[in-house]
């Protein structure tokens, strides 16, 4: 991937970067969402972080192979919706984190 205007790299890197900060300060005791206590439960706290960081991998992996198999017309719109659920996550991700940052200080 490269580094030009439009690119969705550093949105990439700054959520993965994300996806690793909500790793290490989540506070066990503390967690609030249902579907994380509940994979904690049934896999475990340290493969359900592989499957977290997993998941944003693999949606790197299909925009990838999304412009690639597109044509420009479809990667255009393609890439629009796809441009928007990573900043959709990426604000999501700043929330969680910085929550989890406050109630780790307190």
């Amino acid at each position: 991937m490269e580094w030009k205007k439009g690119s969705m790299v550093h949105w990439f890197l700054f959520l993965f970067s994300l996806n690793v900060l909500d790793i290490f300060f989540t506070n066990v005791s503390l967690e609030a969402n249902p579907l994380a206590l509940y994979s904690w439960e049934r896999i475990g706290v340290l493969p359900s972080a592989f499957v977290k960081v997993g998941l944003v991998l693999f949606f790197g992996i299909l925009c990838v192979v999304t412009s690639r198999i597109a044509s420009p017309a479809e990667w255009n719109f393609a890439g629009r919706i796809l441009r928007l659920a990573l900043i959709g996550l990426v604000v999501f991700y700043i929330f969680v984190v910085s929550w989890n940052m406050i109630l780790w200080i307190l």
